[in-house]
């Protein structure tokens, strides 16, 4: 048997070898289909199925607690992680963490630095070294430590040149000096794959970084700090199995001891059960989000392996007719059908294994493609893109199956007895075979319909993002500047921030060409998932759950440089201050949910409970987008910033001239006042606009290049079918030109059977292309799914590449030498 395979794999090298055109085309389109399933399987292998870089990570869990908005998974606060720690009987150990963001100088001037703050046993659980010195410690959590960091292998290697030499340097955060004590192994990222931290902080420095996450919060009776308010709940927990336990038994033995602290704490505790998950990625709901849309992307670009198999099978057809006096004389002498069709597998086998080792590169060529692509956001994403054994495997799978689809059917039909016939000169059987419905033209068929259900849906998610972008979003987007900083993080406090900041608008209020310029913490379209929950006493009985609803902080300019309108009431003003009265402006949505028929003017509500601090509404605006630009009116808050100070704001500048130029020259200024400041934000709100529909674009541009890519495999594999034909044909096409036949009428005989194949599968494809239209139409704003222009041009696009393939073969048929042609055999 072995030497039967060895023989069929030289059998088959020797044949490539001496057909390379025909090798490179069936080669390179197994590559393409193979490479980009590849490419895409890395980058949901690294977010979704990747195991994070730690011990036994199938026994790690998190726990969650339902946050005041009524979300399940939510945050937790350190003295609750201390009571669960202490008191559970299911876990070996339990550590706390969040993403934090810290100002770190660098020369003459603080950046922007991404870290996690963690509990002194955090890597210990985690079973993480470090490469060079040493992880954080318990240790270094407790009181009166000193203050250290641990630094990401990337950041050593950015920052220090790998310098060995970096253990005991200082690090200055927030004005003060921490020792690096450690570089963290290159494989470990944090605990979100999409996020690469800088360094590890001990959980005891909190309150000199800011944890970046979601953030709840309800008024604790004690307590100063976040370590120390149980009612200020920010930080993710997860936590190790004992042997034996499983999910369930967690959740069931934490909402115990979650009942208990509501009992003591009942203000903070109270209705706020325990969540406990596994293998979570990112986030539970974001995952789930996350799943079905990896999952059509998968599918997608499957169809165009699947193309490509097609274009594969067509042309190993295409080998078998032409060895039919070879795969006859075998039969003749003997050979088993099953002995010639494992060859010919062994061939496809061949192939899709050349053309595996071409789409790997492929890949891999993408692959740093796509991490080199800028993302307009305010802290960078990696995926740690690579092609590591997982993917080969993947890769080694795909081209297996690639390799059968591709080989089996012509396998068994060049070895079919229908075949045979043939090769004993049955020219009835030929002539016969010409005029059927080939499988040759099946298989060109179904590449025409998976190829128009490919160009659908491109087009629909193109013709959404057009009309996403001429969207009404209730402001002007153009001449406007969006600049965001947050001072606290290096050591101002909320009085000192707020005289930072009216000195700041104060200068870019004489920034020559500005018309208005604002305070928020804020701006539309910003990415923020926090919600501010709402009490109507008069409708609300005491205890029950408080409405989650968007909102924000302004001063009383907002409006004005937003170019929102005051429909009724008043703006706010700088007597409106801590000690006065408290106020809010809310939109139209916001009475049209919650008015109940009533006035909105004068209306009072409270935030979080029956007795939390009593608001407002004072006026009310037009609606205008807060959170995506395809959502619908959605209700929103205003909150007075005069009464409430931030030490992180955003500045919204308004200009006649170049929002850009503005961007700048603002930037200058703030750095004039606070050199050590560092920037959250800083684009323009038409790069705003564009960032919040990043991800429909980057769907709706991964789906043209799919579409491209099918229509072109697709195209080729009409080429090869009609082609094939007139090579068949030959002889007849030389009597029917002695005969008189126009050149034109024989290129109108080869286009009509080559369009009748692609027509078939484009109606074939119609019916699938509606099915993936109602797939995505949740996705779509402004466009239905029956969308004509899209429907239109990908249609359009299908039938002139069909019609372009067929026509090079069709002149090529119509300049045939009748003379020549009648000797052909």
């Amino acid at each position: 048997m072995l030497e039967h395979l060895r023989a069929d794999l030289r059998y088959a090298l020797n044949w490539l070898l001496r057909s390379p055109a025909f090798a490179a085309v069936a080669i390179a389109s197994l590559a393409i289909g193979i490479g980009f399933n590849t490419a895409l399987f890395s980058m949901i292998d690294a977010l979704l199925l990747r195991p994070l870089p730690m011990q036994h990570p199938e026994q790690i869990v998190d726990v969650y607690t339902k946050g005041s908005d009524g979300d399940t998974y939510s945050t937790s606060s350190y003295p609750d992680f201390l009571d669960f720690q202490a008191q559970n009987r299911v876990f070996t150990g339990m550590l706390g963490y969040s993403p934090a963001i810290a100002a770190m100088k660098t020369g003459d001037q603080s950046r922007m630095a991404l870290g996690e703050v963690v509990t002194g046993n955090y890597f210990q659980l985690l079973g993480v070294k470090a490469s060079i010195g040493r992880t954080i410690l318990p240790e270094d959590a407790a009181q009166g430590a000193q203050r250290v960091v641990a630094i990401s292998h990337r950041t050593w290697m950015r920052d220090y040149g790998g310098d060995r030499t970096v253990i005991g340097r200082p690090m200055h955060l927030r004005g003060q000096a921490y020792t690096i004590v450690g570089v963290v192994d290159e494989q470990f990222h944090g605990m979100v794959p999409m996020l690469q931290p800088e360094m590890w902080l001990p959980m005891s420095w909190v309150e000199e970084v800011e944890p970046a996450g979601i953030q709840d919060a309800v008024p604790s009776p004690t307590g100063d700090t976040r370590l120390e308010r149980r009612g200020q709940r920010w930080m993710f927990i997860k936590a190790r199995l004992r042997d034996g336990e499983t999910r369930e038994s967690a959740e069931a033995n934490l909402q115990v001891i979650m009942a208990q602290l509501a009992a003591a704490h009942p203000r903070t505790n109270e209705k706020r059960p325990i969540g406990v998950a596994a293998n979570v990625r990112v986030h539970p709901q974001a995952d789930q989000a996350m799943r079905p849309i990896a999952a059509g992307l998968m599918l997608g670009v499957g169809l165009v392996l699947l193309v490509a198999c097609a274009n594969v099978a067509n042309m190993l057809l295409a080998r078998a007719s032409a060895r039919q006096r070879e795969i006859g004389i075998r039969l003749a002498i003997g050979a088993s059908r099953g002995r010639l069709v494992r060859q010919l597998l062994t061939e496809s086998l061949v192939l899709s294994g050349l053309g595996a080792a071409a789409g790997v590169a492929l890949a891999a060529l993408l692959l740093r493609c796509i991490d080199a692509i800028p993302l307009p956001l305010p802290v960078p994403l990696a995926l740690t893109l690579k092609v590591d054994g997982r993917v080969l495997l993947f890769t080694t799978l795909v081209a297996a199956a690639a390799g059968l689809l591709a080989g089996l059917a012509p396998a068994l039909k060049a070895t079919s007895p229908n075949l045979t016939a043939e090769l004993k000169g049955d020219r009835r059987s030929m002539n016969a075979a010409s005029r059927r419905w080939t499988l040759r033209d099946g298989l060109v068929g179904a590449q025409t319909a998976v190829t128009l259900v490919l160009l659908v849906t491109a087009g629909l998610l193109t013709r959404s993002i057009l009309e996403a972008r001429r969207t009404d979003l209730g402001f002007r987007t153009t001449g406007l500047a969006v600049l965001g900083t947050e001072v606290g993080l290096i050591g101002y406090d909320e009085t000192r921030a707020e005289a930072f900041y009216d000195r700041v608008l104060e200068r870019v209020r004489a920034i020559p060409g500005v018309e208005s310029a604002s305070g928020t913490v804020r701006q539309p379209l910003a990415i923020n998932y926090n919600r501010n929950s709402i009490f109507f006493p008069e409708r609300m009985q005491p205890g029950a759950q408080a409405i989650p609803i968007a909102a924000t902080w302004v001063d009383e300019a907002y409006f004005t440089t937003l170019g929102v309108s005051l429909l009724r009431g008043r703006n706010f003003t700088r007597a409106d201050t801590p000690a006065t009265p408290k106020i809010a402006i809310v939109n139209e949505s916001f009475v049209k949910a919650y008015g109940s028929g009533q006035d909105a003017l004068g209306r009072r509500f409270r935030l979080r409970t029956a007795d939390g601090p009593e608001y407002q509404v004072v006026g009310v605006v037009a609606d205008y987008k807060v959170d995506t630009v395809g959502e619908r009116p959605t209700p929103y808050i205003h909150y007075a910033l005069s009464q409430r100070p931030f030490t992180g704001e955003v500045i919204l500048a308004r200009t006649e001239g170049s929002a850009s130029a503005l961007l700048a020259t603002m930037r200058r200024e703030v750095l004039g006042l606070e050199p050590n400041a560092v920037f959250l934000d800083s684009q323009t709100m038409d790069a705003q606009v564009d960032m919040a529909l990043l991800p429909a674009r980057l769907a709706a541009q991964t789906a043209s290049v799919v579409g491209l890519v099918a229509t072109v495999l697709a195209a080729i594999g009409l080429y090869g079918v009609i082609a094939y034909a007139v090579a068949r044909r030959t002889r007849e096409i030389g009597i029917r030109m002695a005969l008189g036949a126009a050149p034109g009428g024989v290129i109108a005989m080869i286009m009509r059977q080559g369009l009748t194949v692609a027509t078939t599968g484009a109606i074939a494809g119609a019916l699938l292309a509606w099915l993936a239209a109602r797939a995505v139409a949740s996705a779509l704003y402004g466009v239905s799914a029956l969308d004509p222009l899209a429907w239109g041009g990908a249609v359009a696009a299908l039938l002139l590449s069909a019609a372009l393939a067929n026509y090079v073969p069709a002149r090529r048929a119509s300049l045939v030498d009748p003379s020549i042609a009648l000797r052909t055999e």
